[in-house]
């Protein structure tokens, strides 16, 4: 794998880094590191989940494929030498896509280095080998992957038929579907990388709304070291670990996720199914779509690992219909895990896929 980072991309470490780096939505990491509790800051998808990234690793790797700006965040805080939760100097380095990519990583790894990878989805099929690698060896990677690609037009679209790559890698993946979820799925994937010494994939939503900017409760980088270290103090298989991971982090923040999130009727004969941006959409129109029927949404947050008597567990009873919003126009595994999780529960429901 070729390194395409450039000087600028490296810490200047005589110079004084400022507190907020350059672009009106990267975040002030100089109260960030000082604070001991959480900070309410405006910032997008892509800035909230490089964050933590920047605050957990040692090492960041960009691989962005044909699209040019994801990781600014990082590679800003890299020129600007600003340091991590464990008060460590941070390099985060563009890299070339192609097939091997990973092996740079890899090879941080051996060295004892915290590492993390910011990815559009595109990029996941290449690194998807080297993902293997790591999970054969329990080798913790954290890849913040955007679901996004661009088309022959040169225009980001969402996508995540990349992610599907990376599914037989034997990686963790979750799923994140707005900036404040970012943020939190991001800390939430690298303890679960701690703590079960495997990869990880976190999926953003990417250019579903890459332009919009919110307030998020950001944890500060006592909060968050201390959070990882907690999760991580015993070892446990992946699912374990995504179970203690979150519990924890509704301790240290006061908020709420689950491996598969259903809300609707209770007595729902209808029910969606959808991961990242495209659950987030179906959740907003559902109060609407209750009124004319009765109807609910399962938010996948977890794809792997998949259970499919939970999945099954997490429906109401009075389910006859499960339609899988697809992700992309090709084979959808989402789509194969519902359809194999309804017909191995015995359970009188149909599925479908609906692009």
């Amino acid at each position: 794998v070729s390194q395409s980072a450039t000087a600028a991309d490296t810490p200047t470490l005589g110079s004084a880094p400022s507190s907020v780096a350059e672009g009106p939505e990267y975040l002030d990491l100089a109260t960030l590191r000082t604070s001991a509790t959480q900070v309410t800051q405006d910032t997008d998808v892509a800035t909230a989940s490089a964050y933590v990234a920047h605050a957990l690793s040692d090492l960041c790797f960009v691989y962005a494929a044909r699209e040019q700006t994801l990781g600014a965040a990082a590679l800003a805080w890299t020129r600007r030498a600003e340091k991590n939760a464990y008060g460590e100097w941070v390099s985060a380095l563009r890299m070339e896509t192609r097939l091997g990519a990973g092996h740079a990583a890899w090879g941080a790894l051996a060295s004892g280095s915290r590492v993390a990878a910011i990815a559009s989805s595109e990029s996941l099929p290449y690194m998807a080998p080297v993902l293997a690698q790591l999970a054969a060896r329990r080798q913790p990677i954290v890849v913040h992957a955007a679901a996004q690609s661009l088309d022959d037009a040169s225009c980001v679209r969402s996508d995540v038929a990349g992610v599907f790559a990376s599914l037989h890698s034997r990686a963790v993946v979750l799923a994140s579907a707005s900036a404040q979820e970012a943020h939190d799925v991001a800390a939430v994937a690298h303890a679960v990388a701690a703590a079960a010494q495997v990869p990880v994939v976190h999926v953003t939503s990417g250019a579903f709304d890459a332009d919009d900017t919110n307030s998020v409760h950001v944890l500060s980088h006592s909060q968050l070291a201390a959070f990882v270290a907690d999760v991580a103090a015993t070892q446990l298989e992946p699912a374990e670990a995504v179970q203690r991971a979150l519990r924890l982090f509704h301790a240290v923040s006061g908020r709420t996720y689950r491996m598969l999130e259903y809300s609707g009727s209770s007595d729902a004969e209808t029910v969606f199914v959808a991961l990242g941006a495209a659950a987030a959409s179906a959740q907003a129109a559902l109060p609407s779509i209750m009124q004319e029927s009765r109807t609910g949404v399962l938010n996948v947050r977890a794809l792997r690992p998949w259970d499919h008597a939970e999945l099954v567990r997490s429906l109401p009873a009075s389910v006859r219909r499960v339609v899988v919003l697809s992700a992309t126009n090709g084979a959808d595994a989402l789509l194969a895990d519902v359809s194999v999780a309804a017909l191995i529960s015995g359970a009188n429901i149909g599925v479908c896929g609906e692009s």
